[in-house]
């Protein structure tokens, strides 16, 4: 299809081109042989208007109208022109009645005999003359030219005035400068049928000249161009197709050569190219394969890591991101602040429930602390029974994990009595015994046992955890006791009341400690 469509172009192509070229030739070749045809039978009837004109001249000069009329009658009859009628300068047909030649005869003494002659030949004048042609050679005295039809038959008419000369003078008088006017009608019609012809001629030479040349024309560029083409088009499919080897023809010396090497050129970097695209994917699927089995082991290894945060604290995961070899988990002196709380009356709960029981109810209890526990940044080291200990630490210090700590307490109680809420029916309600301290203590790995059954635990020892626990064995069910150094870090922000000095259990000294007041019962205290 492609093919056959750029064929059809070039041969359309040539034709147009042949037609405008040599169609606007052949138009002006007709033209100039139609306008000389005309202007030789134009140039002919000039001719035979002047010679007549001069004979009828010679003929009155020797006093002669009785020849001039017989001539006259004579061109009418013959078949050199259509029309030939003299016309006097008042438009009455002459040489038909005597009024001119009673007129000579009187003035100027006309032979009788010429007289008699003309008597003969009297008759009756034609219709006047008349119009713009008459009346401007008769003005002008220069001869009138114009083509008029007549019967839907063109014919060359011209108006040839006859000047009043001076030798004519004595018979027509000198009043005048024109005597006559002398008008010719010769047809039109052999000539144009001349045009005619020539043009049929001329039209069928063109057209059989074109129609020649197009074939020609369309033969060459086809062998030239079209073939040469397709040739390029089917090396050009082979690669397509995937056949590198596929060369296309570049003998010729012209541009068609010049694009079959250029293809040629093409083709060759083509190939090194796929070449060396096949040798990249190689390269590229072993390094797929590689990373999905890296993938594999990754989405494992996150698998893993998922499920071992469970047991880290977050803590911990911070300093092994931070430190994969985990030298800072080595345990050093730091001031954190320690949450202890405990179930209030777990004993005698423990004894209400059965283990399976009891065990929901703390998970369900303990699982919503978590929540706030790391929502206030703090780490939960120890779980035992009914018991949660909870390390606070701080990089902007002491004040901030204080007052972490004891935010967390807070929410903690709000969420206890919630649950109670949300639960009752389904589980005892219950109170939570807590207790906060702040102070210095060893923080890091611990490790218990030895060989291979030694493991590490992350957690914070010294008295600063020790207290904790025993504020928070001291407190009743649903107080918050700190000790003074969490009292001074969080005094300006709570309300605290005073439970004076105790004296704990294995502490020597008595500690003065405080109970946090809960908001909303602030205006109790007095």
């Amino acid at each position: 299809m492609v093919r056959s469509r750029l064929a059809i172009k070039i041969g359309l192509l040539i034709v147009v081109v042949l037609i405008i070229g040599f169609g606007a030739s052949t138009v002006v070749t007709i033209r100039r042989e139609s306008d000389a045809l005309v202007d030789q039978n134009k140039m002919a009837a000039r001719r035979l208007t002047t010679a007549v004109v001069a004979s009828i001249e010679g003929a009155m000069l020797q006093e002669r109208p009785d020849v001039t009329r017989t001539m006259i009658q004579e061109l009418k009859s013959s078949s050199l022109v259509e029309g030939f009628t003299i016309y006097r300068r008042n438009g009455v047909e002459a040489f038909t009645d005597l009024a001119t030649a009673t007129e000579v005869a009187r003035t100027a003494s006309l032979a009788p005999e010429v007289l008699a002659n003309i008597s003969k030949m009297q008759r009756a004048p034609g219709a006047p003359m008349s119009g713009p042609f008459f009346t401007q050679a008769l003005e002008t005295l220069r001869t009138q030219e114009s083509i008029e039809a007549h019967n839907g038959v063109a014919f060359f008419t011209l108006h040839y005035p006859i000047p009043n000369k001076e030798a004519c003078q004595g018979c027509h008088g000198s009043d005048h400068r024109v005597r006559a006017v002398v008008r010719v009608e010769t047809s039109m019609e052999p000539v144009f049928a001349e045009v005619r012809r020539l043009r049929n001629r001329q039209i069928l030479i063109g057209v059989l000249t074109i129609l020649s040349a197009g074939v020609v024309l369309t033969v060459a560029m086809r062998s030239v161009v079209v073939r040469p083409i397709e040739a390029l088009a089917a090396a050009a499919r082979r690669v397509g197709e995937g056949d590198f080897a596929a060369r296309a023809s570049a003998s010729a010396r012209d541009e068609i050569g010049e694009l079959g090497a250029a293809f040629n050129e093409m083709t060759g970097r083509l190939a090194q190219a796929h070449e060396a695209l096949a040798a990249k994917n190689t390269e590229l699927e072993s390094a797929l394969h590689h990373l999905q089995e890296s993938r594999v082991r990754l989405e494992l290894l996150e698998q893993l890591k998922g499920e071992l945060s469970k047991f880290v604290p977050d803590a911990v995961k911070r300093l092994l991101e931070q430190n994969p070899n985990a030298t800072e988990l080595e345990k050093k002196r730091v001031e954190v602040s320690v949450l202890f709380l405990d179930i209030a009356g777990y004993t005698k709960l423990s004894e209400q429930l059965d283990p399976k029981r009891l065990n929901q109810l703390v998970q369900t209890y303990f699982s919503s602390f978590l929540e706030i526990v790391q929502s206030h940044h703090g780490d939960v080291n120890e779980t035992a029974g009914d018991g949660l200990m909870v390390i606070f630490q701080s990089d902007r210090g002491g004040t901030d994990h204080a007052l972490n700590a004891t935010r967390a307490a807070f929410a903690i109680h709000q969420r206890t009595a919630r649950l109670n809420e949300e639960y009752g029916g389904v589980f005892p309600p219950i109170q939570l015994h807590m207790g906060i301290n702040t102070g210095e203590a060893l923080v890091g790995a611990t490790k218990l046992g030895a060989g291979a059954a030694q493991r590490w635990t992350f957690t914070a020892t010294g008295p600063t955890t020790n207290l904790a626990a025993r504020f928070a064995g001291s407190a009743q069910g649903g107080e918050i006791v700190i000790g003074p150094t969490t009292t001074e870090r969080i005094r300006q922000h709570f309300v605290l009341e005073s439970l004076g000095e105790k004296t704990f259990k294995n502490v020597s000294q008595p500690i003065h400690v405080y109970r946090v007041i809960p908001p909303g019962i602030y205006e109790k205290i007095a």
